[in-house]
């Protein structure tokens, strides 16, 4: 799962699972919890039975993050009919 630029997961059944107006929750957010079974309880040195959530996180680079974040930005400006560019990241006015 790639993220959205969310931080938050939310288990299944959680009261914010519907109504959170921050991040305004996806099916994809939503999760499961297992629990611990033997194997890995004595492999991490965790209690059996104790609530487990797996999931797997991609990480980006600091260049694709500001890429992305500046891509993004052209376009919202775009949308809104202003002529701006980006310098270090900062709009700025485009007189060429």
């Amino acid at each position: 799962m790639r993220s959205n630029g969310n931080s938050a997961l939310y288990i299944k059944g959680d009261p914010y699972e519907t109504s959170d107006a921050v991040f305004g929750v996806k099916q994809s957010l939503i999760i499961d919890l297992d629990k611990v079974d033997k194997e890995t309880a004595e492999k991490y040195g965790v209690p059996e039975g104790s609530w487990l959530l797996k999931r797997d996180f991609v990480l980006t680079t600091e260049e694709e993050t500001e890429k992305l974040r500046d891509q993004l930005a052209i376009e919202s400006l775009a949308k809104q009919g202003l002529k701006l560019k980006l310098v270090d990241h900062l709009p700025v006015p485009d007189l060429d």
